[in-house]
């Protein structure tokens, strides 16, 4: 089986699960789809190799949330449509279409949907270039005295 029909496999299996898991991490009602990937990184001739950008649309069902995570990379985000809550540093913000905010990927924190629509976002991300196709960025939170730790790729 192919890595992206394995992953697309992943995404249909999770879109109709209740709560689940993905990488560990607790979420519920959440569904990813990547839109593009950039692994030419240009001018910038010395990162190429290193690393890619990824943007994807997550989307987030009415009472849909992520649990405890951080991201294996730094990102902005950019809120499409409804309404999310985004814990992070002891510090929640409700977040709204047209609001775009930043993630270095280093800090645990959690989001959910708090308004009476579906979330969608845009995930715009820098990954090491190693990731694998399909694999997503998430990383559940580190467990007392680990420190933050990357998955191998």
């Amino acid at each position: 089986m192919s890595n992206k029909l394995a992953a697309c496999l992943a995404l249909f299996c999770l879109s109709f699960a209740g709560a689940a898991r993905a990488d560990g991490v607790d979420l519920k009602g959440f569904h990813a789809k990547a839109l593009a990937e950039l692994a030419d990184l240009g001018h910038l001739s010395e990162l190429t190799g290193k690393y890619k950008i990824r943007v994807t649309q997550v989307t987030m069902d009415e009472a849909g949330y992520m649990h405890a995570h951080h991201h294996v990379g730094p990102g902005i985000r950019c809120m499409v449509s409804g309404e999310m809550a985004y814990a992070i540093g002891g510090k929640t913000t409700v977040y709204k279409a047209g609001d775009c905010f930043t993630e270095t990927g280093a800090q645990t924190h959690e989001s959910s949907n708090v308004g009476k629509t579906p979330v969608v976002l845009l995930n715009f991300e820098l990954l090491p270039a190693a990731l694998p196709d399909g694999k997503g960025s998430l990383i559940p939170e580190p467990k007392e005295g680990e420190g933050h730790s990357h998955p191998a790729p």
